[in-house]
């Protein structure tokens, strides 16, 4: 297994590695390691079927049901995402983290390429610990400490009050510390985050759309083209995505969540 960080400040490659057959524990172990150094993982060529896509997401925590999307007909953990022409009805198309308006979003997102056009359709990341690095010190100071409003299961098209979810959303620290690296890492974003507690309107509308445009720095993305059988595993904690709306045909990919820990 050879793992190559990406020419970016974000993602590594993982090559000669097949995730149908069973990881050995000192690999498990470098996947991690490697997980936590860069953020996001690319294994290419894969092509798994729901059980063995579960069984990688298994290397990187537990995974959980996603009440909030469409499931494969075979399974109540893979969700089928499916976009026509570059459609998002969720929002894919904005730079987030996956549900940040649950109380424990997903520790991490497991998504492989079904079937895809014939051009179009990348997946751009960004470093959110980076971003925070980005800040002046006087900055991060200020930002650190305070609290955010999440919002947006509505965005979605789901019903807040029958999954249980607060119809005034959940709080989570503008910056968040990472449990396993330490890092701390920038946890507001465009789609989601409604407001900063600590602050008034207008201190808001200085500041909130200040933080979530740190993803639209270059110099902490890295964009991935897809090919079918391809497999991303992004860490929800430190990382944003932003899906490209550039593309006139189908877009169908096969997602696994991991149950989430408290943002802290």
């Amino acid at each position: 297994m050879k793992i190559i960080p990406t020419n970016s400040l974000v993602g590594a490659f993982v090559e000669d590695i097949d995730l149908s057959c069973p990881i050995e524990s000192n690999e498990t172990d470098e996947l991690l390691s490697a997980w936590h150094k860069y953020g996001v993982l690319f294994f290419k060529n894969q092509n798994l079927d729901d059980a063995q896509q579960i069984a990688a997401a298994s290397i990187f925590g537990e995974p959980a049901p996603y009440d909030f999307a469409p499931t494969t007909e075979g399974s109540k953990i893979v969700s089928k995402l499916v976009h026509e022409k570059g459609i998002f009805s969720g929002g894919s198309a904005t730079w987030h983290s996956d549900a940040t308006w649950l109380k424990e979003p997903p520790r991490a997102s497991i998504l492989q390429a079904i079937k895809l056009p014939n051009s179009g359709g990348d997946t751009l990341f960004a470093c959110m610990s980076t971003a925070f690095d980005s800040l002046s010190s006087r900055t991060q100071n200020f930002v650190t400490g305070l609290t955010a409003v999440h919002h947006g299961g509505s965005k979605l098209g789901i019903n807040m009050i029958a999954k249980k979810i607060p119809s005034d959303g959940v709080t989570h620290p503008v910056v968040r510390t990472h449990p396993s690296t330490g890092k701390k890492c920038i946890f507001v974003n465009r789609l989601f985050t409604q407001k900063i507690n600590e602050l008034s309107t207008q201190e808001n509308e200085a500041l909130l759309p200040m933080l979530c445009d740190l993803p639209l720095r270059p110099e902490i993305q890295f964009r991935f083209t897809w090919e079918e059988g391809d497999i991303a595993v992004w860490d929800n904690r430190s990382v944003q995505h932003y899906a490209t709306p550039d593309y006139s045909e189908a877009r169908i990919m096969h997602r696994v969540v991991l149950a989430g820990d408290p943002v802290e």
